[in-house]
Protein backbone atom coordinates (compact mmCIF):
# COMPACT_ATOMS: atom_id res chain seq x y z
CA UNK A 1 0.00 0.00 0.00
CA UNK A 2 2.76 2.45 0.90
CA UNK A 3 4.69 1.51 -2.26
CA UNK A 4 1.61 2.26 -4.35
CA UNK A 5 1.13 5.61 -2.64
CA UNK A 6 4.78 6.57 -3.18
CA UNK A 7 4.63 5.59 -6.85
CA UNK A 8 1.42 7.58 -7.33
CA UNK A 9 2.99 10.61 -5.63
CA UNK A 10 6.10 10.38 -7.81
CA UNK A 11 3.95 10.21 -10.95
CA UNK A 12 2.00 13.29 -9.91
CA UNK A 13 5.19 15.19 -9.15
CA UNK A 14 6.80 14.14 -12.43
CA UNK A 15 3.84 15.05 -14.67
CA UNK A 16 4.67 18.79 -14.91
CA UNK A 17 8.16 17.85 -16.08
CA UNK A 18 6.71 15.69 -18.86
CA UNK A 19 4.36 18.49 -19.88
CA UNK A 20 7.25 20.95 -19.95
CA UNK A 21 9.28 18.64 -22.22
CA UNK A 22 6.34 18.42 -24.61
CA UNK A 23 6.08 22.22 -24.75
CA UNK A 24 9.76 22.49 -25.72
CA UNK A 25 8.87 20.88 -29.06
CA UNK A 26 5.90 23.24 -29.49
CA UNK A 27 7.03 26.75 -28.67
CA UNK A 28 4.05 28.92 -29.64
CA UNK A 29 6.31 31.81 -30.64
CA UNK A 30 8.09 29.72 -33.28
CA UNK A 31 5.17 29.07 -35.60
CA UNK A 32 3.30 31.79 -37.43
CA UNK A 33 -0.07 30.09 -37.94
CA UNK A 34 -1.96 26.99 -36.99
CA UNK A 35 -4.87 25.00 -38.33
CA UNK A 36 -6.21 21.63 -39.44
CA UNK A 37 -4.71 19.61 -42.28
CA UNK A 38 -7.42 19.10 -44.91
CA UNK A 39 -5.35 17.25 -47.52
CA UNK A 40 -1.78 16.23 -48.29
CA UNK A 41 -0.40 15.94 -51.80
CA UNK A 42 3.13 14.79 -50.98
CA UNK A 43 4.00 13.90 -54.58
CA UNK A 44 3.14 17.47 -55.61
CA UNK A 45 4.77 19.08 -52.57
CA UNK A 46 1.47 20.61 -51.40
CA UNK A 47 -0.52 20.56 -48.19
CA UNK A 48 -3.97 22.09 -47.59
CA UNK A 49 -4.49 23.69 -44.17
CA UNK A 50 -7.81 25.35 -43.29
CA UNK A 51 -8.87 25.14 -46.96
CA UNK A 52 -5.73 26.99 -48.15
CA UNK A 53 -3.20 25.10 -50.30
CA UNK A 54 0.47 25.71 -49.48
CA UNK A 55 3.60 24.36 -51.10
CA UNK A 56 6.04 22.82 -48.65
CA UNK A 57 9.81 22.74 -48.78
CA UNK A 58 11.59 19.53 -49.75
CA UNK A 59 13.60 20.09 -46.56
CA UNK A 60 10.57 20.64 -44.32
CA UNK A 61 11.23 20.02 -40.63
CA UNK A 62 8.35 18.33 -38.79
CA UNK A 63 8.18 18.34 -34.98
CA UNK A 64 6.00 16.05 -32.86
CA UNK A 65 4.95 16.29 -29.22
CA UNK A 66 7.62 13.76 -28.31
CA UNK A 67 10.44 14.47 -30.75
CA UNK A 68 12.21 17.46 -32.22
CA UNK A 69 12.18 15.96 -35.73
CA UNK A 70 9.99 13.28 -37.28
CA UNK A 71 9.41 12.18 -40.90
CA UNK A 72 6.86 14.14 -42.95
CA UNK A 73 4.97 10.86 -43.39
CA UNK A 74 3.70 11.28 -39.80
CA UNK A 75 1.56 14.26 -40.88
CA UNK A 76 -2.04 13.08 -41.36
CA UNK A 77 -5.23 14.61 -42.68
CA UNK A 78 -7.27 16.00 -39.79
CA UNK A 79 -4.16 16.74 -37.71
CA UNK A 80 -3.88 20.04 -35.89
CA UNK A 81 -0.61 21.72 -36.90
CA UNK A 82 1.38 24.88 -36.41
CA UNK A 83 3.51 26.04 -39.31
CA UNK A 84 6.18 28.50 -40.33
CA UNK A 85 6.47 29.96 -43.82
CA UNK A 86 9.66 30.60 -45.74
CA UNK A 87 10.35 33.74 -47.76
CA UNK A 88 9.10 32.01 -50.92
CA UNK A 89 5.67 31.31 -49.39
CA UNK A 90 6.34 27.62 -48.76
CA UNK A 91 5.97 25.88 -45.41
CA UNK A 92 9.45 25.18 -44.05
CA UNK A 93 8.60 23.97 -40.56
CA UNK A 94 5.57 22.16 -39.15
CA UNK A 95 4.54 21.24 -35.59
CA UNK A 96 2.14 18.36 -34.92
CA UNK A 97 -0.05 19.74 -32.14
CA UNK A 98 -2.32 18.01 -29.63
CA UNK A 99 -5.94 17.74 -30.78
CA UNK A 100 -7.07 20.03 -27.94
CA UNK A 101 -4.56 22.79 -28.81
CA UNK A 102 -6.13 26.20 -29.28
CA UNK A 103 -4.40 29.21 -30.78
CA UNK A 104 -5.79 32.71 -30.83
CA UNK A 105 -3.90 33.29 -34.10
CA UNK A 106 -5.54 30.34 -35.90
CA UNK A 107 -6.74 31.21 -39.38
Amino acid sequence: MIKTLIIALLLVLASPAFAQDSRKNHPAEDFQRSGLVDAIYAEEGRIVINDIPYPFSQNIVVHSTSSYRVPFSQVREGARVGYKMGSGGEIVELWLLPANYSDRRER
